[in-house]
């Protein structure tokens, strides 16, 4: 039975109006102390917008319903219904303000994307507009979404654009989250004092409006950078304050709060305040779960408990860390589940709107079609008829320029990739390794000038120290690589104690520029033993290290565990880093120099993992990387057991 586009429409309306009315009352997400005041509100609004008769009216009624139902999962359809509506009447502020809202639904079922092209697409609304409220708060969206992928400067841009236009026209409710957006980017580029005057002047806007709630956040968000800044105190008056609030009014906020009060008295040293924080948020969590924060909880205290040799209480909060991160894994598969479900109806819904405009243009198609088949079949014959003629002729020329230009091209390819190995080379020994060593001599000439003190002298020597060590490593890969290129490298098998080979190099770079605080743990058998290349698996194993601890923040963990399987030995890296996009996955180990920044903004050559997979594979073995974006990577290596 064929179903017009209006049928298909008008009962998605009808499915989703029944279901707004259930949401509304019996949505999960709504908290209980948020009922009362939305739901009546949204009734009534409902009722009214049903009722009206005058589009613009409608429009107006549907805009401020959706503002009370934007928590429910119904409001997705009724975002569509506005958008259209706008576009009908060419309401572009209202038209922005419903495509940015539809973004931050999206958003918040983490569909990053979806939402990332409707903040685009509001931001194009406004500029045509000239509305400088939706312009700035679509320029703030755009810069939200960002910092969640982690480019920091690309997100910092777009917040500075958002504050000009708040300014342009005083809206303090917009710069109030314009300042608390852009304080997280510039603490994460290591400008706490700008993060601090930007958090500051938030908290001073959202103290005039009255926002109480929103101030607490602010606040809390200044913790943040005060503790980055080793402000301990100011940073726990900050934390407290919503600690109190969550008490009373959220617990799941109080656990939050509970959290960053762990972390912080850990940092103290005050160890017995940390646990009895971690207690109150245990007896918390089972009011209010809040899996997130106390998986960060958990770690601390495993981590603290494991520094005091008390391996009972340790193995125990290994245990609740494990289970929370079921938790987490079960709700983000609900979630991505959700939001399929959601983006399918939008596809549905987009899908209806297509065929109907396909339907109209195939019935002129088809006039212009038969038309240009007549006119084709014609100038097909005539032009294979004179085709045909040249073809013999020139077939025989056609097959010398091919085989000369596929030469050429593979001359080209090979001379492109000598000049890249040079080049990178030269870049690399011109910049990475220069800058240490001019740091030694100007050492050296301020020793020789007696420039410098005994206090000043010792204290530049751990950093030098550190820097040196660094370009080892670097300079290491680049005389291992070159060899490989040039096959001058040979194999030298000896029996490897992997225990012994790991545990050493996890305490080399220890003193290394990369180490952050880390933990790394060795879980490596100390009877395991392969059948390798010393020096080379010594390469491969720092190289592995080092790239987990470039990707990774203080306290992240980093494992190193091993297991045997048909005749070979797997050693695995697991780290709770940054993850990998999954387009860059198969660029990891390519043939040509790959790298991103890591979580301190440290830059790399690209040879490490080029060079990590020429070893391991001369070594009779094989590489792979298995990674989550935003979830930590494991790294896999195989080599001979050891008979």
């Amino acid at each position: 039975m064929k179903i017009t586009f209006n049928n298909n429409l008008k009962y998605l309306k009808n499915a989703f109006s029944v279901f707004f009315l259930i949401s509304v009352i019996f949505s999960f997400e709504l908290k209980a102390y948020q009922i009362e005041e939305h739901q009546a509100k949204a009734a009534q609004l409902y009722e009214a917008y049903r009722q009206a008769e005058n589009e613009s009216l409608k429009l107006e009624l549907l805009s401020s319903m959706l503002m009370e139902i934007h928590y429910s999962d119904s409001a997705q359809t009724y975002y569509q219904e506005a958008i259209t509506l706008a576009k009908k009447i060419d309401n572009k502020e209202l038209l922005a303000q419903n495509i940015n809202r539809l973004g931050v639904y999206y958003r918040n079922m983490n569909l990053q994307e979806e939402a990332l092209k409707m903040y685009e697409e509001a931001l194009e609304v406004s500029l045509q507009s000239g509305e400088s409220i939706q312009i700035g708060h679509s320029l703030n969206n755009i810069g939200q979404m960002y910092f969640y992928r982690d480019y920091f400067d690309e997100s910092l841009e777009y917040y500075l654009q958002a504050e000009q236009k708040f300014l342009e026209v005083n809206d303090l409710n917009g710069l109030g989250y314009n300042y608390t957006g852009m304080s997280l980017v510039l603490s994460e580029l290591g400008r706490y004092r700008e993060a601090l005057e930007k958090i500051d002047k938030a908290i001073e806007i959202r103290e005039g409006l009255g926002q109480k709630r929103q101030v607490i956040v602010s606040r809390f968000n200044k913790a943040d950078i005060l503790m980055a800044l080793g402000n301990y105190a100011d940073a726990e008056k900050d934390i407290l304050m919503l600690y109190e609030y969550g008490k009373t009014y959220d617990k799941v906020r109080a656990i939050h709060a509970l959290e960053k009060l762990v972390e912080l008295n850990v940092k103290k040293g005050d160890i017995n305040q940390a646990i009895s924080y971690a207690q109150i948020a245990e007896e918390f969590h089972k009011e209010k779960p809040n899996s997130e924060s106390m998986i960060e909880i958990y770690q601390l205290m495993n981590q603290v408990y494991f520094n005091r040799g008390d391996t009972l209480m340790s193995a125990k909060f290994q245990n609740l860390l494990q289970s929370e991160r079921n938790i987490i894994n079960a709700e983000k598969t609900k979630i991505y589940l959700a939001g399929l479900t959601i983006k399918n109806q939008k596809n549905e819904i987009e899908f209806l709107n297509r065929q109907q405009t396909l339907i109209q243009q195939n019935e002129r198609f088809k006039a212009y079609l038969l038309v240009g088949l007549f006119i084709g079949i014609l100038m097909i014959s005539i032009a294979y008829f004179v085709v045909y003629r040249s073809l013999k002729k020139e077939k025989t020329s056609l097959r010398l320029l091919s085989e000369q230009k596929a030469k050429i091209e593979q001359q080209a390819d090979e001379l492109a990739r000598l000049n890249q190995v040079k080049d990178k080379i030269f870049s690399i020994l011109a910049h990475d390794l220069k800058g240490p060593l001019n740091s030694l001599s100007g050492l050296v000439k301020l020793i020789q000038e007696d420039d410098l003190t005994k206090e000043e002298f010792s204290s530049y020597i751990p950093i030098i120290a550190q820097n040196l060590g660094n370009n080892n490593i670097l300079l290491e890969n680049i005389l291992a690589w070159s060899r490989s290129q040039m096959q001058g490298l040979e194999v030298h098998n000896s029996q490897l104690r992997l225990n012994d080979l790991i545990q050493k190099n996890i305490e080399f770079l220890y003193h290394s520029g990369y180490y952050k605080g880390q933990i790394m743990i060795n879980e490596v058998d100390e009877n395991l033993t392969a059948m390798a290349d010393r020096n080379m698996i010594d390469i491969v194993v720092r190289n592995l290290l080092t790239n987990a601890l470039k990707f990774t923040k203080q306290n992240d963990q980093i494992i190193v565990s091993a297991f045997e399987k048909e005749g070979k030995i797997t050693i695995k890296v697991t780290d709770e880093g940054v993850g990998i996009m999954r387009k860059n996955l198969p660029r990891l180990f390519g043939t040509e120099f790959f790298t991103t920044p890591g979580t301190h903004q440290e830059k790399g050559t690209g040879i490490g993992l080029i060079l990590t997979k020429e070893l391991v594979q001369i070594n009779k073995g094989d590489i792979w990387v298995e990674s989550e974006y935003g979830a930590g990577s494991t790294f896999y290596f195989s080599i001979p057991k050891a008979d």
